[in-house]
């Protein structure tokens, strides 16, 4: 699906997409990544209503299984964490927003964009506390005795540069010039707040301001090129002892997939040629607020590392009042070994979620017009380069035209 996704062809990653669920690999725990896939692929395919509508499901799948999460306590960490419901990402949950809001303006639906488009920051300042009463509330259902150290992580990402954009736009188009300005403001700000990530690229481009005029331009243009990053299992020993050894557990690891993507340039009709300028390192934010629900992963991780080990150390000593020391040894051995192998770590994602977005707005006249998205390595070469095509009527508000290479 990924491959066919990433080669253009859509509808071949649509097919496969749905003959995963109808063959159950997306099973009813994998629902959220399901809507995800399906939201992204229809984005590109062009189906906009079908893309907000598979992006609303992901969305409220996601409530529902991190509000039964906490129901549940810490009962629902014992078995694997790939059994359990997929709930999503920090970055996962708010990206969905950046794409339902593309959608609805598409759709020329203004106060749904809107509406999408402040969701993604309000996310990002909810995070932290969101997770953080998660974490306070797993403590309080924790009767395990093991000390284990409940909290949540933290962010330097609090704002997303996209989300005022969009809605920078939104207001001028609408005639509210303050609207405009204050979102302008704040994407400064966002902006400046990013640019704390490591290796971050991101930087106020004078074109960002051209949005807050809005007789200069009807068309935004959307470049996204990269990938999310993909998740790795590795394997820690916590610091709690059982008989002198630390607990071994498995956890995600995020590996950033980083972009060979330079420049980024749209050729409308042969003539104009016009350079798309980063505005989002959705990759990066994903890195950092990966941080957030790390701590609790690690906690939940050592509870069922702690309780398989009690179970074992149960098991070998039945053994041994049973058949002697040496078969006590190699039943904790062989019970050893198979609770390292039966913990892995849940490494489901959205394997759509592109890494980062260019962007820039364009005045064009009535009629169909053909745009072409080059894609430039930092030598000049050219990558890749996607044809697309645009229909611009006499009274067009703002159409947003977007192009991806996942490379």
């Amino acid at each position: 699906m990924r491959t066919s996704f990433q080669s253009g062809d859509y509808e071949r990653a649509d097919f496969i997409a749905d003959s995963l669920k109808e063959n159950e690999i997306y099973e009813e725990k994998d629902r959220v990544l399901y809507a995800l896939e399906k939201g992204t692929i229809n984005y590109f395919k062009g189906d906009y209503e079908q893309s907000v509508e598979s992006f609303t499901n992901a969305e409220e799948y996601i409530d529902q299984f991190f509000s039964k999460s906490i129901k549940t306590g810490i009962g629902a960490f014992l078995s694997n964490d790939t059994q359990l419901n997929y709930n999503g990402e920090v970055y996962e949950d708010v990206y969905l927003n950046g794409f339902k809001s593309l959608g609805y303006l598409k759709m020329d639906d203004f106060q749904g964009a809107m509406v999408e488009a402040r969701r993604i920051t309000e996310k990002l300042e909810e995070a932290e506390q969101k997770y953080g009463e998660y974490a306070t509330s797993m403590a309080e259902s924790d009767t395990t005795d093991q000390n284990i150290k409940w909290e949540a992580g933290t962010s330097s990402i609090h704002a997303s540069p996209l989300s005022h954009y969009i809605a920078s736009a939104l207001h001028a188009k609408a005639g509210e010039e303050d609207g405009a300005r204050i979102e302008m403001d704040n994407l400064k700000e966002a902006i400046k707040n990013h640019q704390a990530m490591p290796d971050s690229k991101l930087k106020f481009d004078s074109s960002f301001a051209k949005v807050q005029r809005p007789d200069t331009y009807n068309t935004m243009l959307m470049a996204f090129c990269g990938s999310a990053p993909d998740k790795v299992n590795i394997s820690i020993n916590t610091d709690i002892n059982r008989d002198g050894k630390g607990v071994k557990i498995a956890i995600p690891k995020l590996v950033m997939q980083p972009s060979s993507v330079s420049v980024i340039e749209a050729v409308v009709n042969d003539t104009m040629r016009t350079e798309l300028k980063i505005i989002e390192e959705m990759d990066k934010v994903a890195r950092e607020t990966f941080e957030i629900k790390k701590p609790i992963i690690i906690a939940r991780a050592t509870i069922r590392g702690i309780l398989k080990s009690v179970a074992q150390k149960g098991i070998t000593d039945m053994v041994e009042d049973e058949y002697g020391e040496v078969a006590g040894s190699i039943a904790g051995f062989l019970g050893g070994r198979a609770r390292e192998a039966s913990e892995q770590a849940d490494l489901r994602g959205w394997q759509t979620m592109p890494g980062k977005i260019y962007t820039n707005v364009i005045k064009l006249s009535a009629g169909k017009h053909d745009v072409t998205f080059n894609y430039y390595s930092s030598a000049g070469e050219l990558l890749y380069s996607e044809a697309r095509n645009i229909t611009i009527n006499e009274r067009e508000r703002l159409e947003p035209i977007a192009s991806i290479y996942s490379n």
